[in-house]
């Protein structure tokens, strides 16, 4: 009898946590964070007061690995992994052949979703503006996304800043009126958290984008310091998006990273010390080939597990077909 009840009882928990399985993601909340890898949360971690508070990456359901390469080389760019990812392809050539590959708000904009794209401090090659300069694309591959920039606005940019309710429009891009000067005063988490609360209003559903790539370029550069502050403000981020999750059952937070660099910490006291204080005693070593995955919320469990990066996508859409789960409203590789 207890074997047959057993074989019976629905589990209702993923990695110790509460959690329903096989719920459709109808708020999807994407965090991609180029040059990250598992072990970088000691920036943190052993900074906290209490070895008990989690990091927001220790604090989600499931944990993934993914492998970075593509068809043409094995450690693409961050920026090329990115678009492997939301394209679900591995033909990725950092060219403007790259932007006729439909990326995942090309599928669902015409499904009633809406869509936005908050690219944070990067340089032109790691921006998908870039697009804007292949006369071929340039005029639908963002049409159907509200974008936004932390960046030197050009001259006549749209512009938004933190406290502004601003009305966006679909197809537009807009600046940080706080990097007019070259550097940007107002934070990534009170940027994203303003925008945001702006952007969810009157829409069931939705699709928010958030890419970082200044966390990686401060780690090139070997900022130490000034990386691990970029990525207590990540941090913030995704623990703010985490804890709507929790009270909204089909929100989907995924967190996804790229060119992860492995980070040689000090091994313990005055060196460790002095990387605390000063960042210092702290090498940066081989590019990685797999890179972590972080997921929460709705269909989290379909992110368990190793696969390719350009398998994302259809994580996120479908479900187990034996089970009747699959996301028979949005089929991505219809076409």
């Amino acid at each position: 009898m207890l074997l047959l009840c057993g074989s019976c009882a629905q589990v209702t928990s993923l990695n110790l946590k509460k959690h329903q399985f096989g719920k459709i993601p109808t708020k999807i909340i994407w965090v991609q964070l180029a040059g990250f890898s598992a072990e970088h949360m000691a920036l943190l971690k052993f900074s906290y007061p209490s070895r008990e508070k989690k990091t927001a990456f220790e604090q989600s359901l499931c944990v993934g690995t993914t492998w970075d390469y593509n068809l043409y080389d094995l450690r693409p760019s961050a920026y090329e992994n990115f678009l492997s990812q939301l394209t679900g392809k591995k033909n990725i050539k950092n060219s403007c052949e790259d932007f006729e590959q439909r990326p995942i708000w090309k599928y669902i904009s015409d499904k009633n979703y809406k869509i936005g794209i908050f690219e944070g401090e990067s340089n032109k090659e790691q921006s998908l503006l870039k697009s804007q300069d292949c006369k071929n694309v340039s005029s639908n591959y963002l049409n159907d996304v509200i974008f936004w920039k932390m960046g030197v606005p050009p001259k006549d940019a749209k512009l938004f800043h933190i406290g502004e309710k601003n009305s966006f429009r679909q197809g537009d891009v807009y600046f940080d009126k706080s990097c007019s000067t070259g550097k940007c005063f107002t934070s990534l988490s009170r940027n994203i958290e303003s925008n945001f609360s702006l952007f969810q209003k009157n829409t069931k559903n939705y699709l928010y984008v958030i890419r970082n790539f200044q966390y990686l370029n401060l780690l090139k550069q070997k900022r130490i310091k000034e990386a691990k502050s970029e990525l207590a403000e990540i941090n913030e981020v995704i623990d703010y998006f985490q804890s709507l999750a929790k009270d909204s059952s089909d929100i989907l937070v995924l967190v996804t990273s790229a060119a992860g660099v492995e980070l040689n910490f000090p091994r313990s006291g005055k060196e460790w010390k002095a990387y605390e204080n000063e960042g210092r005693n702290i090498k940066i070593s081989k590019r990685k080939l797999v890179s972590p995955l972080y997921a929460t919320g709705a269909r989290a469990e379909n992110f368990c597990g190793v696969y390719e990066q350009s398998d994302l996508l259809k994580r996120i859409f479908s479900g187990a077909k034996q089970q009747g789960l699959e996301f028979s409203i949005i089929n991505p590789f219809e076409n």
